[in-house]
C-alpha cells in the first residue's frame, strides 16, 4: 500500500463517481430467484448494506462471510454472488470455487474473472492498494442490481448528486481536516456510529483508520450502540462520529450528554452534537450511502502520510 497513491486515488473519487452514474453492469435477469452475498472486508460491508435494501423491498436474499464454516445452504433456487475487488481475497477465492449446487454463480471484481460468469466493477486502477474506489463501485454495481429487480430508480441522478457531494468534501478538505482531527484527538481512538441500513459507513470508516494510519476505531450501529458501546462513554474519552438517519439518535445523545462525550456529526446538525460537517445533497439517502465515507478516507489518508 502506498499513502501518497491513495490520495492520488482520492483525487479522482469524483469522476469516477460521474463515470459510474451511466456505467452499464452486466447482471444476468435475477428476478424473483433467491441470492447469496459473500465477501470479506469491505465487500462485506457493501453486501450486507445491499443485503438489508432487497430484504426490504420483498427479495429473499442472505448474506454470509466468505469464511463461514457453515454457509447457507446451496440449492437450484439459489444465485450465488461472491464479491472480490482484488480477486485476491483468500476466503472469497476459496468459497467461491467450492460452492456447489447453486443455480448461478456470479463473481463480483474489479480484477480478471472468474469461474463462468463475472460482472465487472469498472472501478480503474486503485494504485494506492486501498479499497476506496472499489468500495465505491462495489456499491454502484449492487445498487444497479435492485434497480434490475426493480427495487429503485432514479439512480443515475443519485449516483451524479453523489459525484458532486464527494467533490465538494475534497475540494474543502482543507477546511475540515483540523476540525476532524482535533475531534478525534483521544487514546481511546475514534468510533464511528451509522443506522443499520447504512452500517457500511461506520464500518468502511473505521477500516479506513486501521488500514491506512494504523490507528484504533470501532463501528457500531446507532440503535445498538446503547447496548454495545455506551459503557465505554464511562471510562474513555469516547470521541464519536456520527452518520444520519436512525431514529435512535436522540437516545445516543442522552447518554453522550450525561457522560461528557464528544459526538461530531457528518451531513446534518444536533443541538447536542460538538461539531457537524456537512456537505453537498447530504438530504439524499442514496448520497449518503455513497459519498459520507469520503470523510474518513480523507483523513486516513492524511494521517497516514503525515506520521
Amino acid at each position: 500500500m502506498d499513502p501518497i497513491k491513495f490520495g492520488e486515488d482520492l483525487a479522482r473519487k469524483a469522476d469516477l463517481a460521474h463515470k459510474l452514474s451511466t456505467q452499464k453492469f452486466q447482471w444476468p435477469n435475477l428476478s424473483g430467484q433467491s441470492l447469496v452475498f459473500m465477501g470479506m472486508g469491505s465487500s462485506a460491508f457493501a453486501a450486507q448494506s445491499i443485503v438489508t435494501r432487497l430484504q426490504a423491498c420483498g427479495s429473499n436474499a442472505t448474506f454470509t462471510l466468505s469464511s463461514n464454516p457453515t454457509p447457507p445452504k446451496a440449492s437450484t433456487a439459489k444465485t450465488l454472488i461472491a464479491i472480490s475487488a482484488t480477486g485476491n481475497s483468500v476466503e472469497t477465492n476459496a468459497a467461491f470455487d467450492a460452492a456447489s449446487g447453486y443455480k448461478e454463480k456470479i463473481w463480483l471484481t474489479n480484477a480478471a474473472p472468474r469461474g463462468s460468469q463475472t460482472v465487472a466493477m469498472n472501478a480503474g486502477e486503485e494504485t494506492g492498494g486501498v479499497a476506496s474506489l472499489s468500495y465505491f463501485a462495489t456499491h454502484v454495481a449492487l445498487l444497479r442490481l435492485l434497480e434490475s429487480l426493480g427495487c429503485i430508480t432514479g439512480l443515475e441522478k443519485s449516483i451524479d448528486l453523489a459525484a458532486e457531494a464527494i467533490a465538494d468534501i475534497y475540494s474543502r478538505k482543507d477546511a475540515w481536516l483540523p476540525e476532524i482531527i482535533n475531534h478525534i484527538k483521544s487514546p481511546a481512538g475514534s468510533y464511528y456510529i451509522a443506522p443499520a441500513d447504512r452500517l457500511c459507513s461506520a464500518q468502511q470508516s473505521a477500516l479506513m483508520m486501521r488500514e491506512s494510519p494504523r490507528l484504533p476505531s470501532v463501528p457500531c450501529e446507532t440503535g445498538d450502540w446503547s447496548h454495545i458501546d455506551v459503557y465505554l462513554t464511562k471510562t474513555l474519552d469516547y470521541r464519536a462520529i456520527l452518520f444520519p438517519g436512525s431514529i435512535w439518535e436522540d437516545q445516543l445523545f442522552k447518554w453522550m450528554q450525561e457522560r461528557g462525550s464528544k459526538v461530531l456529526t457528518i451531513g446534518f446538525d444536533h443541538p447536542h452534537a460538538t461539531s457537524s460537517l456537512r456537505y453537498k445533497n447530504d438530504s439524499d439517502p442514496l448520497v449518503r450511502l455513497l459519498a459520507e465515507t469520503t470523510f474518513a478516507e480523507i483523513l486516513a489518508q492524511h494521517l497516514w502520510v503525515t506520521a
